[in-house]
């Protein structure tokens, strides 16, 4: 019999990053120790993307309490923090990684390992960051870690002439830093956020995930001209309260003023963007850790039509997005197979995302599959994190 098998999706397993936009996305070490450490008392049983899709695809049994864990992005802390845990209590989980933010490091670094046995303190392990080829191939020999693909760049691109913003100190625009310095990607979460290279007043386009558009090539000039405006006017420029208002003015002058040099990348370009992204992410993961990739999880859920169809060619099943989960998108189609994921329970206190305990995922995941005590047990315990925090 075919079960509803919970698929939780993590990202970053271990310290908040207070200076990090994406903060949101760290679970706090304990917590998620709290999580795993539940799940086994409650007999809850870890599974592999080869039994889950032999379970969705042949019918192969899996116990009733199974439970695949997923980690996106392939942060440095699932090395330092959650592989170890998972270790722990016997636990397995499935990391999605970008080769082009694989850390460059040749040695494994230190882990949660190296303080339980006393040759480190956790003030020495290194929390922010990426993997490097050598974590994973530990994680993978020791059968904790699946590694599988998460595409090329997990980026965004201009997919449009409309600006909808310009860069300014503390922009939340950092792909953009990764568009014109893909080497140095995998750097940036341990670099001061002071020291981006954003080039200060540049035109944020309108724009989407690298997966889900076609790309729009704007003129540099334009580019160039608002940046030796902001230059000119000095870091106060941004003091002044309407600061995006003259630089669209500026913008729209130029614009009137030059024949702009932009461009769109035809279907067939997008087409063979997409042939790389998805083929050269299975090819190199495959190389370097001598193992078969056949599961993509699309980057932030970015993907349209036209890369599902692609991704078909490379890949036995790829992850469904939340959007196509709620209109009911069959699991199933053809022989590929559609990997239905639920987020990590949280709840929103005083605009902070605040995971919930060990106690509260289980009956979530028991909820998931039906139950409908644990429904009502998990709302009272969300009433309780609601209104105390506590939970």
């Amino acid at each position: 019999m075919r079960r509803n098998i919970p698929v939780v999706m993590y990202h970053s397993v271990g310290l908040p990053k207070k200076d990090w936009i994406w903060d949101f996305l760290t679970i706090p070490y304990g917590l998620f120790e709290d999580h795993i450490r539940c799940l086994r008392s409650k007999g809850f049983v870890p599974i592999d993307f080869k039994e889950y899709y032999s379970h969705v695809r042949f019918g192969a049994e899996l116990p009733e309490r199974s439970v695949f864990l997923h980690f996106d992005d392939g942060y440095l802390d699932n090395w330092v923090f959650a592989y170890p845990i998972l270790r722990k209590y016997g636990f397995k989980g499935t990391i999605f990684v970008n080769p082009e933010f694989v850390d460059p490091a040749p040695d494994p670094r230190l882990n949660l390992d190296d303080v339980w046995e006393g040759r480190a303190r956790i003030e020495d392990l290194t929390p922010h960051g990426f993997l490097s080829w050598a974590e994973m191939r530990v994680m993978e020999q020791e059968g904790v870690m699946d590694i599988q693909s998460h595409g090329m760049t997990h980026t965004w691109y201009f997919s449009g002439p409309e600006i909808v913003d310009f860069r300014h100190p503390g922009d939340p625009y950092v792909w953009m830093d990764w568009n014109e310095n893909p080497e140095e990607k995998w750097a940036y979460l341990s670099a001061d956020p002071a020291s981006r290279p954003s080039r200060l007043g540049s035109p944020v386009y309108a724009h989407g995930k690298s997966l889900e558009v076609r790309r729009f090539f704007p003129d540099e000039r334009l580019s160039r001209h608002l940046e030796a405006h902001v230059a000119s006017r000095g870091h106060a420029f941004f003091d002044q309260p309407g600061w995006r208002s003259e630089l669209h003015v500026l913008a729209g002058e130029f614009r009137f003023g030059n024949q702009l040099h932009e461009s769109t990348e035809t279907e067939d370009e997008y087409r063979r963007r997409l042939h790389w992204e998805l083929g050269e992410s299975k090819r190199i993961l495959e190389s370097r850790l001598s193992k078969e990739v056949n599961l993509l999880c699309w980057p932030g859920g970015g993907y349209e039509s036209g890369s599902v169809e692609i991704s078909k060619q490379y890949y036995l099943a790829t992850t469904l997005a939340s959007r196509e989960r709620k209109r009911g998108v069959p699991l199933m189609d053809g022989d590929h197979v559609r990997v239905e994921r639920i987020g990590c329970p949280h709840v929103v206190r005083k605009g902070r995302v605040e995971y919930t305990n060990g106690r509260y995922l289980c009956h979530f995941l028991r909820e998931y599959q039906g139950s409908v005590s644990s429904r009502l047990v998990r709302r009272c315990l969300k009433l309780v994190k609601l209104s105390c925090g506590v939970g």
